[in-house]
């Protein structure tokens, strides 16, 4: 039931984790344009939150930073380009939701379910950061549409699957031939789009404990604030090419740790 949420499941040290979380996971948004889901959702996770618990909470994070990010460049933002791909993405999110589902209840051990999705994201992580370190991509004038229906299809699946929407529209950004502003308003709007049919869908399917999620993410929003304003400051002082390439170390390690560690422990 949607309402059975209990925030006094947790314990006093995974509120502290949740708060340092959320807070790191912002300030790499912030610093190095990406990273909240991806760094975020695996460590909530291995801190004992449920799966969709911990997508619920990054989900409100989310969709408060790409919401006041596609309000600020409003006027670079060209809203009817953005309308066929958000579209597709939304509709791909249930098929995302739905794999996660059957991973969930895949077998009578909870144990096996929770090394079986502790695996599925460590892969994933893994695909991001060599498709993030290994594709160069080049802007196009006219990007094949059949490229658009790829890459939104799958960011959308990756949303439902694991909260990790934002890679996939990021690297079909990345071939528009637009400028900074045009490509971060666009990827603002997107990441925004996609947040409120997840947020419904997860409740709808995993009920109370995404719904702790939502709260648990609602009630951490000073820290979003705090990490992105803070992240945005240290970004603009540093290197980004060099903080993005640390970032992508730190994720690889985080992914192979959550392939690698069920074997291990088994």
């Amino acid at each position: 039931d949607v309402m059975d949420y209990d925030l006094g499941q947790f314990e006093l040290w995974q509120y502290l984790i949740f708060a340092g979380v959320f807070f790191i996971s912002c300030f790499l948004q912030g610093v190095i344009g990406f990273g909240a889901g991806a760094f975020g959702i695996p460590i909530l996770y291995f801190c004992d939150f449920p799966i969709d618990t911990a997508i619920a909470a990054i989900t409100i994070a989310s969709m408060t930073q790409s919401g006041i990010g596609a309000w600020q460049l409003a006027d670079s933002i060209n809203w009817k380009s953005t309308i066929r791909p958000g579209l597709v993405r939304i509709l791909f999110i249930l098929p995302g939701v739905l794999a996660l589902d059957f991973l969930h209840n895949y077998s009578d051990s909870p144990e096996q379910n929770k090394e079986l999705i502790q695996q599925s994201i460590g892969i994933v992580l893994i695909l991001i950061v060599l498709t993030k370190g290994l594709i160069k991509l080049e802007p196009q004038e006219d990007l094949p549409v059949v490229w658009e229906y790829i890459a939104f299809s799958i960011s959308g699946v990756m949303l439902g699957f694991i909260g990790m929407g934002g890679p996939a529209v990021a690297l079909w950004v990345m071939c528009q031939p637009w400028n900074a502003k045009r490509s971060r308003g666009f990827l603002f709007a997107m990441l925004f789009y996609g947040m409120i049919p997840l947020a419904i869908l997860l409740v709808w399917k995993f009920g109370a404990t995404s719904t702790t999620g939502l709260i648990l993410g609602v009630l951490g929003l000073p820290v979003v604030f705090l990490g992105t304003n803070t992240g945005i400051r240290v970004g603009n002082m540093l290197d980004r090419k060099k903080l993005q390439r640390y970032a992508l170390v730190a994720l690889f390690l985080i992914g192979l740790s959550a392939i690698l560690k069920p074997l291990l422990m088994g």
